[in-house]
Order: structure tokens, then sequence, then C-alpha cells
């Protein structure tokens, strides 16, 4: 559940001389290809332990060295999303190194470690972002830098916590180009956070006279590709669309959620 974003900086008065194109967090050209590239892009962390601490590598695929700096913030749910409290800090995740200079065809591994105290029965969200920074050009070279926004979600919880989710509403919505939709409310219950994307769903449309217009059963691969991980922070409830076009706008929907194996 990471997200690259850009941002242009111009240098120099006439117009780009070559032309890049972002797509799916990864920046492609008509000339040999060059990008940034994180991995993992979501991290699981416990509060103490060896899993209160993880990798996250950042690989520069650039032959030309590459600055970056990292900067952590909260997440927290907001009617039914995840939202970032871009304006909070937090003394609870640490990253190091918190700025590097990537040399060209080199990686560079930065570790996220939780320093905060364990707060059993609850789930803490941030996002880790990775931001490219701007570097001085020559003052007769005219380009336009690309600089990339690597966001990698990482969640904590307490060891022995388990998380409960459960269906709260499952309704037919519409996507941005107005084709009906699933959209389901999960809940959890439990004590610390969960993913949808672990189970096994199984959608129902039926019609105004109860025949069925829709059957699909979802396995956690094919829900990650519908609506992603589908993260749910414990004591909390997401409101999630599912990237599916349902066959009637008009229909009611019955969901089955069964931890997958089952």
């Amino acid at each position: 559940m990471s997200k690259m974003t850009s941002r242009f900086t111009r240098h120099g008065a006439r117009p780009l001389l070559t032309a890049l194109t972002l797509f799916g967090g990864l920046l492609a050209s008509t000339a040999p290809s060059f990008a940034l590239n994180v991995q993992p892009v979501v991290v699981d962390l416990q509060t103490a332990g060896r899993r209160a601490s993880a990798i996250v590598t950042l690989q520069n695929t650039f032959p030309d060295p590459v600055p970056v700096e990292v900067t952590v913030h909260p997440v927290r749910v907001v009617d039914g999303e995840l939202r970032e409290a871009e304006d909070q800090d937090t003394d609870d995740i640490l990253v190091f190194p918190s700025q590097a200079t990537l040399a060209g065809n080199q990686s560079q591994a930065f570790r996220v470690q939780w320093i905060g105290e364990p707060k059993p029965g609850e789930s803490e969200h941030f996002y880790v972002t990775i931001a490219q920074l701007p570097v001085t050009m020559a003052g007769n070279q005219n380009t336009i830098q690309v600089l990339h926004r690597f966001k990698v979600l990482v969640s904590v919880g307490s060891a022995g916590d388990a998380a409960s989710l459960k269906l709260v509403e499952a309704k037919v919505g519409t996507d941005a180009n107005g084709k009906p939709q699933p959209v389901v409310t999960i809940a959890n219950d439990g004590t610390t956070y969960g993913y949808v994307a672990n189970n096994r769903m199984t959608l129902i449309e039926r019609r105004g006279d109860g025949s069925e217009a829709f059957r699909k059963t979802f396995e956690p691969e094919e829900i990650r590709e519908t609506m992603g991980l589908g993260l749910v922070p414990a004591k909390a409830s997401r409101v999630l669309p599912m990237n599916v076009e349902l066959p009637d706008a008009t229909g009611t929907l019955s969901i089955e959620l069964t931890p997958a194996g089952k």
C-alpha cells in the first residue's frame, strides 16, 4: 500500500528535450528506463522483539546520484478512509538514516524502528515518505527534474493481539465513470489491525425479483487487485470500494467474509 507521487522542478529557459512518463509508480521513457524503486511498500511491526524493526530498501537505477530525505507522519481513519496527518510528527517511529545520497545504480537500506511504548489492544499506523530532493543544475542545462515521493505504509501491533473483521454494510455504489461497483464497510472489533485481503470474499448481487445477477468468490490475491490490502485498524471501520463492475445498478448485495484456506 505504497503511494508514489511526483513534482516537477524547471531549470533553464527553453522547453524540455526529453519527455518522461510516470506509470504504476515507475519512471519510464522511450530512452533507457531509469527509476527509483522501493521495497517493501507495506511494513508490519510489533511493539517488542525482533519484529520491532524492518528494512526498507530504495534502489536507484539512474546513472546519477540521487539525494533523498525521510519523513514520518501518523495515519488515522477519517470518515472510513485512511488519512495522513501531514502536519503532525511522531516520536514513536525512527527511520535511519533520515537523509541519504544514493550513487548511480546503487541501493540504500533504511531501518524502520518502533521506539514507542507498547500499547496492547491498539494498533498504530504511519506513512514513511522517502522523497527525492531537487539538485542544482548547471546554468547552461535545460531540464525538468521529476521528483519522486514514495509512501510506505507502516503498521504496528502487539504480539498476541488479534484482528476481528466483520462486514457492516455492502451496497451498490458507482465508480468514477458512473458504473455500478460494490462498496463494503468492514469493521474491526479486534485488538490489532487486520487486512481484508487475508480473507476470502464471496459477493452476490440480486435483482429486485430476488434472482441472482452476479456471484463471485474472490481469493486473497483477487481482493488485492480489486481493493488493495484493505487495512482496517483496531477498533475502527473502513469504507472500501471494489474495482468490480456489477451488472445491475439497482441490485442488492450480500457478502460473506471467511479466513483464507477455510
